[in-house]
């Protein structure tokens, strides 16, 4: 049979604006707030951080001359190409469809097929991106399985501190440790954090630990503090007298690239995510695809060139053996603007 009659519902307009329909699961939170996406007109990612310092300017005595400042400014650049990501999917049973069609009946469960493998290469793409997330949150590198590199944005060893006693310790002090985490980004002129972003396992430890129930019970030195663990709202009594920020739990598990179920985010960190827009720390870009740039070119584009940057779906079609292929294609990863404003503690073995 001739796959005109097949073909006529291959519409790369329409097949692509269902894609874009389509959202980020919502325990995808890393790409979803933590590192928001955003699409760029640009293969390259470009990131820049600046600092700048401000003497206090000296008092001078009358008919004195002002005295001569120095500026204290340095700025940092990062350029390099966004990495390619996607996958191809074969419409199976292609011979059944094609008999079933030449005997009568409607292209529907054609159809139906052809967008199953749209919405999977949506979920596929967006979640190596939220793996990539958790990998840059967790270690300051995003690696690149199928190139075999990794981007290292070089986060200071400093902002990637270890409990000196972990938290599931009897004698653990996590007040002080967070406490001190925060005068060091104070220290250094980071924002403050405007939330943890933690696993339910680190965060349940301060419900029975001895610094948190003193605190919350205000027991005096020597005296005896209650045994009984806290509650959810005993332990944010306690935050809240130190002004420490919410608390956001994470525990997303996908499937990777390799088939295996994983957490995208260790459930032994405590990370402090800076009260800072997206544009000012990090995001998830996506750039221009070859097979964007193909779509939105040509005397009857089907996309615009608004439209080319993110993820772009495109058909192939094979006649030896007669096979319909679809592809999800991408460029992007998490960028980091700023890499030291952050804190990404290990609290737990």
């Amino acid at each position: 049979m001739d796959l005109d009659l097949l073909l006529r519902e291959l519409d790369a307009a329409e097949i692509n604006a269902f894609a874009r329909e389509l959202t980020t699961r919502e325990d995808y939170e890393l790409t979803r707030s933590i590192f928001p996406e955003r699409n760029i007109n640009n293969i390259k990612f470009r990131t820049s951080s600046s600092k700048r310092r401000v003497n206090a300017a000296k008092f001078r005595s009358y008919d004195a001359p002002t005295a001569l400042a120095t500026r204290h400014a340095s700025r940092v650049v990062n350029e390099g190409l966004l990495p390619p990501l996607g996958q191809t999917l074969p419409i199976s049973e292609m011979e059944t469809i094609l008999f079933n069609i030449s005997h009568g009946s409607d292209t529907a469960e054609f159809i139906e097929k052809l967008y199953d493998d749209i919405e999977r290469h949506f979920e596929a793409i967006k979640t190596s991106q939220e793996i990539a997330a958790g990998k840059l949150l967790a270690s300051g590198v995003v690696p690149l399985p199928g190139l075999g590199l990794d981007v290292n944005w070089n986060v200071p060893s400093a902002n990637r501190p270890t409990a000196a006693i972990k938290w599931d310790q009897a004698n653990a002090t996590p007040l002080t440790d967070e406490l001190a985490w925060l005068d060091y980004l104070k220290s250094i002129g980071a924002p403050r954090p405007r939330e943890i972003v933690t696993s339910s396992r680190a965060r349940s430890h301060l419900a029975s630990n001895q610094e948190y129930r003193a605190s919350y019970y205000n027991t005096p030195i020597g005296g005896t503090t209650p045994t009984a663990m806290l509650a959810p709202d005993q332990v944010n009594a306690v935050r809240a007298r130190y002004n420490l920020p919410p608390i956001r739990e994470y525990d997303v598990q996908v499937y990777d690239d390799e088939g295996n179920f994983v957490r995208v985010l260790p459930d032994n960190l405590w990370c402090m995510i800076p009260g800072v827009a997206a544009s000012q720390w990090g995001e998830t870009q996506y750039g221009l695809t070859a097979e964007g740039i193909q779509l939105s070119t040509g005397s009857n584009p089907a996309l615009t060139a608004e439209q080319a940057p993110g993820i772009v779906i495109v058909t192939k079609v094979e006649d030896n053996p007669v096979q319909i292929y679809t592809r999800g294609a991408a460029v992007g990863m998490p960028v980091l603007y700023t890499p030291d404003i952050h804190i990404t503690a290990k609290v737990l073995d």
